[in-house]
């Protein structure tokens, strides 16, 4: 599988406390967007929603529940999240609005695709294919206008800076409500903007769970950023005769060998595998973290035999949207084998640094595992951490 980047929370930044918020939003500490009967934060992480309240006082005029998603059956299976996102719409998105400041950031996202510190990497003629179908799905439209104000936000300084993140959370948002609005189901016809607009959603969560620079924040963080990643795994899976061409088109190649092409494990994932054999691990465990890296090296000899930084970032990617449930829960649990085995993922994070998405967040899971993990894991992480002085 290939691909490129995506479900979806909401961009951190400033904000009011919400006063209607629900219990769970509360809880965490994290900012409600009031969404009645189920609010976007628990939409997207399949939580439980509950309110003070049978219903927010302030929506008592405009809201109304939509149906519920047709049933997994009718796509067999359906993303774990895309589906399942916001279940309810406000009036106030049923008029689609675009001002000077939209058009700004669609030129963004079109003119900054050569240079390599560029928002996305692509050719203008897939460019122009996503700003096609954009025209013809209002949220994916709305969801290119979010990432290009996210990438906007980190070559502006100040205000400016938090404007855009500000307005990338407010496109976001709405792109994911009229994502539930707009669609029933994939279909041969919507399966080229459910990938994009998938991917894209995926690199704007991508995007905020690497800002985190608070390393339990970052591991609760995880709770959206897989399942997101999962869900464009599944779009793939489901429509591949259809989007094969435009996939091959970001991905800037058409012919990837599969796994395993590669003259055996380097000596560092050796070591690795070696350390998941020999522990205490359930079996179900040990399958996952091997399963997880395996298609790391997979990535790790794609990077060695393609120089191209567009290939490599997407399959830096990719690692995400293919590694197993089970792996991604056993990094949330702080499970020292995963975290481990994600350091060793952080040098590749570490190696496209200059791809906005990424920054620094190599350096910080290395630095931040090595520190959570401490003296009795030191030596599985010395590889990770001499790269990090290393000049390639």
């Amino acid at each position: 599988m290939h691909l490129f980047p995506k479900d979806a929370r909401t961009m951190r930044t400033s904000h009011r406390k919400s006063r209607n918020g629900c219990r769970e939003c509360k809880q965490r500490h994290k900012k409600c967007d009031e969404s009645w009967p189920t609010c976007l934060n628990c939409s997207i992480t399949n939580r439980s929603c509950s309110y003070r309240l049978t219903r927010p006082s302030h929506r008592s005029r405009g809201p109304r529940a939509l149906p519920a998603t047709p049933s997994p059956s009718a796509m067999a299976p359906s993303p774990p999240t895309l589906l399942s996102l916001a279940q309810c719409y406000t009036e106030e998105w049923q008029a689609q609005t675009y001002g000077l400041g939209h058009l700004e950031l669609l030129h963004h996202f079109e003119s900054r695709g050569s240079e390599e510190a560029s928002m996305l990497q692509l050719p203008p003629s897939t460019r122009q294919v996503i700003v096609q179908c954009a025209l013809a799905s209002p949220y994916l439209m709305d969801q290119i206008l979010a990432l290009s104000a996210a990438h906007m936000s980190t070559i502006r300084q100040g205000q400016q800076q938090r404007n855009f993140r500000n307005q990338a959370t407010e496109l976001q948002t709405r792109a994911l409500t009229l994502f539930n609005r707009s669609e029933v189901g994939i279909s041969k016809q919507n399966s080229c903007s459910w990938f994009l607009y998938a991917s894209l959603l995926g690199l704007q969560v991508m995007f905020e769970t690497f800002q985190c620079r608070n390393f339990d924040s970052f591991l609760e963080q995880l709770a959206t950023y897989f399942p997101v990643h999962r869900g464009v795994y599944v779009v793939i899976k489901q429509s591949w005769p259809t989007i094969k061409g435009i996939v091959e088109e970001i991905l800037g190649h058409r012919d990837v060998p599969g796994r395993g092409f590669g003259k055996g494990r380097s000596q560092e994932l050796d070591d690795i595998v070696s350390l998941i054999e020999g522990c205490d691990l359930e079996e179900a465990d040990k399958e996952a973290c091997l399963e997880a890296v395996d298609i790391l090296q997979w990535i790790f000899d794609l990077h060695r035999i393609h120089s191209g930084i567009q290939f490599r970032v997407h399959f830096t990617i990719a690692w995400s949207i293919l590694v197993p449930a089970r792996f991604a829960e056993m990094l949330q649990g702080r499970v020292p084998e995963a975290l481990v085995i994600l350091a060793f993922h952080a040098v590749l994070l570490h190696r496209l640094r200059k791809f906005w998405i990424f920054g620094d967040s190599g350096r910080f899971l290395i630095q931040s595992i090595s520190t959570h993990l401490g003296t009795p894991w030191a030596r599985w992480m010395i590889w990770p951490n001499k790269q990090l002085n290393a000049t390639c």
